[in-house]
């Protein structure tokens, strides 16, 4: 079945007249008999019945018309879609975020990012550092914003944006000590670092064994706002937001990382992102606030 008899069939049942449709198709009658004809052997049935001036749809016709239409309609956004690619009209970006990472993190890139190319086209996608490695190495993302875990396989490349310190969200508390003592700890299950961070209490004697358990940032956020619980994030999840954090004593920091594939080429959006993500200045997440 070609995308011409489907534009030849959709015009006959528009007009109800071959010689009409093969007027408005710009081809001879015979040529859109023929290839009706044909179209009406691939699918087992006549789809007009003829008469003299006026054709009428069969069965099989106002079946197949709604699917026929579908399929040319489809065909024809194909069409116009590998146009614009080709103009660089649309400009196709997919990124995966750990889920311990603000999106806020590349805010103003993508802002400056859509304002130089009108036709950008973001999927952000979220997951976890491994998952996202795992997209990331069959092609499914452009690039990765993760927690750099220094595992990752032999053409995977990670450009350090930033090293972050770990910080205290504690209604009434004057340090890390002194929170855990008055209030459980929220756990954030989900976070590349907790490991980190548990052998970091347990190094100095502090109990974690109350723990809330959350799903989110935002969650454990809204938690430690309503005094039910202490709560440890990275600095990035709190920066910009007027929210008062403690700094934690030699505590455990991460590396937040651009990670992209060694040798793969990048589209145009790809390639601008890359550039600014590595020319910006970072510069604010890399202390904590007193």
């Amino acid at each position: 079945m070609e995308l011409y008899q489907i534009r030849y069939f959709l015009s006959v049942c528009e007009t109800l007249n071959f010689t009409h449709a093969a007027e408005a198709c710009n081809v001879t009658q015979p040529a859109l008999t023929r290839a009706i004809k044909k179209l009406e052997e691939e699918l087992g049935g006549e789809l007009f019945r003829r008469e003299r001036s006026r054709s009428h749809l069969t069965d099989l016709g106002k079946a197949m018309m709604p699917l026929l239409q579908q399929s040319h309609d489809a065909a024809l956004a194909a069409k116009a879609e590998a146009e614009n690619y080709g103009r660089g009209e649309t400009a196709p970006l997919c990124l995966g975020i750990s889920h311990t990472i603000p999106a806020a993190v590349i805010e103003t890139i993508v802002g400056e990012l859509s304002g130089a190319m009108p036709g950008l086209d973001l999927n952000l996608v979220r997951g976890t550092s491994a998952a996202l490695a795992e997209k990331l190495e069959v092609g499914d993302l452009d690039f990765a914003i993760t927690v750099t875990a220094g595992d990752g396989w032999e053409r995977e490349s990670a450009w350090t944006l930033f090293d972050e310190p770990f910080v205290l969200i504690a209604r009434d508390a004057k340090n890390l000590a002194s929170a855990l003592d008055n209030l459980p700890l929220v756990r954030r299950p989900y976070c590349e670092n907790t490991d980190d961070f548990t052998a970091y209490l347990e190094g100095r004697g502090i109990d974690c064994g109350r723990r809330h358990m959350v799903a989110s940032d935002t969650d454990a956020l809204s938690m430690a706002h309503a005094g039910l619980g202490a709560v440890v994030v990275p600095l990035s999840t709190v920066h910009g937001q007027d929210i008062e954090t403690l700094p934690i004593e030699d505590g455990p920091r991460r590396q937040v990382s651009l990670v992209s594939v060694v040798g793969r080429r990048h589209s145009p959006a790809a390639a601008a992102f890359q550039r600014l993500m590595r020319s910006a200045d970072w510069s604010a997440y890399q202390h904590s606030r007193t």
